[in-house]
């Protein structure tokens, strides 16, 4: 103290020490503050997903343990001027070992507004385009038509869709749609396979022809030899 007299006074003296007082009322402040916001939100968080998993419920009765994620597609269209208008679609993807739905919603303020849900399994797609690191998929069905195509994305909702009623953090649900994503289309590529063997294969066991023709092309020279050492050959 008699330091603190000497360098500032003893008006600065007091100055200097109810600083200090500002400063870790201040400090204290913003760490209640955090603290409190943090709770806050954490409650809203675990108010959305339950939420969002009723709603599911609800959608999908009978059907547990799937994992859940928002998905959302953006479409534009072009008038005769050339001006561009963009369409937003909003989905919840739930998804397990082999089996997903995805269910179309609307938002009405804090409501949330359920369609059909449209079912994606192994008996019905055949084939699925994966895009920009696995965040973007197509789905086709077995006619080859296009079924559905939408994006997830490991962000918070409110950055998906500003005006998404419920908040959450599916940063690792997205994980795990990208795992589940990618060992899907690995599923229906070897569906695709063994419907192609089955169909190939007689009664009687023998191949049928046409696929004696792509055995006999696939022992074939992909492509012709143009390194120096051939062309020295001949």
């Amino acid at each position: 103290m008699d330091f603190l007299r000497d360098v500032f006074g003893e008006k600065g003296t007091m100055i200097f020490l109810i600083s200090c007082a500002l400063i870790v009322l201040l400090i204290v402040f913003i760490i209640v503050f955090k603290s409190l916001n943090k709770k806050r939100r954490k409650k809203r968080l675990e108010r959305d997903i339950q939420r969002v998993n009723a709603l599911v419920a609800k959608t999908l009765p009978g059907i547990k343990n799937l994992t859940i994620v928002f998905a959302s597609k953006t479409g534009s269209t072009a008038n005769s001027k050339g001006k561009k208008s963009y369409t937003y679609e909003n989905f919840i993807y739930a998804f397990k070992e082999w089996e997903s739905y995805a269910i179309p919603i609307k938002f009405k303020g804090e409501r949330v507004i359920a369609a059909e849900p449209v079912r994606l399994a192994l008996d019905n797609v055949s084939k699925i385009v994966i895009r920009y690191m696995k965040t973007n998929a197509i789905f086709y069905d077995n006619n080859g038509n296009e079924i559905i195509e939408f994006t997830v994305a490991a962000l918070n909702t409110k950055q998906i869709a500003d005006e998404c009623p419920f908040e959450i953090d599916q940063v690792e649900a997205a994980q795990k749609y990208f795992t589940f994503i990618e060992r899907f289309d690995t599923k229906v590529r070897h569906k695709n396979d063994d419907d192609v063997k089955v169909h190939n294969v007689k009664p009687d066991g023998e191949l049928n022809n046409d696929s004696k023709i792509d055995e006999i092309l696939s022992n074939e020279p992909l492509y012709d030899d143009h390194t120096e050492e051939a062309l020295l050959k001949q």
